[in-house]
Parts: C-alpha cells; structure tokens; sequence
C-alpha cells in the first residue's frame, strides 16, 4: 500500500476527519514507510501536497484532516440532521389523537344537552375509529354513570370503572386510528 493509499484508509477508518496525532500511527501502520527518515513528516507532507484528497478541516482546529470525498457526504448528512429536526419540530405541533377525542366527546357532551338525535352519529364515528373507550366514556355520562379510566401498574392494559363496578378491558395500543373498520 503506499503511503497516499494509508493515510486515505487511515482518514476512512478513523470516519473521513481525524486529527494529525490519530492519523500517524493508523497510516504507518498501514503503508510502506520504511524508507522515511521522519515518518511524520512524510505523512504531512502527503497530506499537503495531495490537496485533491485531503484538505485541512475548515470548522475544527489547527491539525485536523480530511478526505475531501467525506465533504459531501457531510454536507448531505448536516442538510438530513437539519431537515429532520424542523420535521420534529412540526410534529410536536401536532394535535394527538387523544386531544382530539377528548374534545370531540367534551363537545359531544354539550351537544347532547341539546340534541340528543345526533349522538348516534358520533358515537358511530367512535366506534368506526376504534375508540371504544371514549364510546364507553360517552355511555357512561348520558347513563349519569361516573366515568373513570385508570392503567394497571404495568401499563399493558387500560381499565374502564363505571360507579357501578362494571369493568371494561382495552389494550394499550387500541387508542389508534383505524379507518379500514
């Protein structure tokens, strides 16, 4: 292996950009250095004079290297880490699911007072989007029943308690949205 050909596996092995004290003993033991009186120096001397495959790392201190063939693969992975993070961002900004069931049977609760014939369909709505709980909860009230859902200690299972001690079990991952019902 020549001594270019070691200092890129070097760089390549120690992730494109390394520092000159991480890149010496990789590169010397990868390639031919015997005839070097200073090895070191040689390997600086490479990097200099082989701009087209190693340049000195703009955004790091005074001794650090890289291949020049990292930079875009840099460059895509800092846009990506960018990008990801505005999408998280957005998310965050995202009503859940539960937020909006909740609201949907606070609102159902008021509407009942005025009218009743309506909430059939939202109770059919409740059940086509695989929220039985909410359906329950929404019985619950127009029963005048008290409505309180509790997680065991395991969180594997959702129980609804009526005052009435009646016992509904729901599976944790019931909450989500199934259109194809």
């Amino acid at each position: 292996m020549t001594q270019k050909e070691a200092i890129e596996e070097a760089l390549h092995r120690l992730g494109g950009r390394a520092r000159l004290g991480d890149i010496y003993p990789l590169a010397i033991e990868l390639g031919n250095f015997s005839r070097s009186k200073d090895k070191k120096a040689t390997i600086r001397n490479c990097l200099l004079t082989n701009l087209r495959y190693f340049r000195p790392s703009p955004d790091k201190p005074k001794g650090w290297w890289e291949l020049t063939s990292f930079q875009e693969e840099i460059a895509s992975r800092d846009m990506r880490i960018r990008e990801l993070t505005e999408e998280i961002a957005q998310l965050r900004d995202v009503k859940k699911e539960d937020d909006f069931v909740r609201r949907l049977v606070r609102e159902t609760k008021n509407l009942y007072k005025h009218e009743k014939a309506k909430i059939e369909v939202i109770r059919q709505i409740l059940y086509k989007v695989g929220r039985s709980d909410a359906e329950e909860e929404l019985d619950a009230w127009i029963e005048g029943k008290e409505y309180k859902p509790t997680v065991n200690i395991s969180g594997d299972l959702i129980m609804n308690k009526n005052v009435d001690n009646e016992v509904n079990g729901v599976a944790a991952g019931a909450t989500g949205i199934n259109i194809n019902k």
